[in-house]
């Protein structure tokens, strides 16, 4: 019996519905992080995932680009064997000589409450000539930004999952990265995981080090 006729009278069809929606929300957020970041990722790179959650993005950018990965968080919720380490959502675990080609920042930000500090700390272990790679959601008008935090509130709603920071424009942003000692190379709108409209648009934010900019 096709499953739509079995969700009008079956609570487990439901539940098998709800889970498999679920898991392929899941397979699909974590395809388009990894078509936005694998661009920008080569082989010979190491790369600091901050704010990995279960690590499964960073498990994909090292199996699939070969590039070695440390992925960090505030809680442990590793499901793989990429190298992980805890810290406070601040200060990042890493001493001066530790450093990253790419650092990335995966709609973080917006979830920090402090992401000044967070940005100082992506600045210090960034490698010369290195790159940080924020992902975040749009907020270039009144539209986008009552959509993004519409969406957000639903997040909330049923996943629990708020947000202590901020949502920005692009120059809004752009000061932010500079008082970090950041600046912005280069933006790639990403548009509507999914091609969900109800979802908010992303950018990819890709950043130097501003004196490195300076001196091209």
């Amino acid at each position: 019996m096709p499953q739509r006729y079995r969700l009008l009278y079956s609570p487990l069809a439901w539940l098998e519905y709800i889970r498999g929606l679920s898991a392929r929300l899941v397979q699909e957020h974590l395809d388009w992080n990894y078509d936005s970041v694998a661009p920008h990722v080569r082989p010979e790179h190491t790369v600091l995932d901050i704010g990995a959650w279960d690590c499964l993005l960073a498990k994909e950018l090292r199996d699939r680009t070969g590039c070695q990965v440390q992925a960090v968080d505030v809680v442990d919720k590793n499901r793989t064997d990429v190298p992980f380490r805890t810290f406070n959502g601040r200060d990042l675990p890493f001493g001066d000589d530790e450093r990253f080609d790419r650092v990335t920042l995966l709609y973080v930000l917006h979830h920090s409450a402090d992401d000044a500090a967070l940005l100082r700390e992506a600045r210090r272990v960034l490698a010369p000539g290195g790159r940080v790679l924020v992902g975040e959601d749009m907020a270039e008008n009144r539209r986008q930004r009552w959509a993004t935090i519409a969406f957000h509130v639903w997040l909330l709603t049923f996943t629990f999952m708020g947000w202590k920071g901020k949502f920005r424009s692009i120059e809004r942003w752009r000061e932010r990265f500079a008082a970090a000692g950041l600046a912005i190379e280069s933006v790639h709108e990403l548009g509507h995981q999914g091609d969900r409209r109800w979802f908010p648009r992303n950018m990819m934010l890709v950043l130097r080090a501003a004196d490195e900019l300076l001196e091209r």
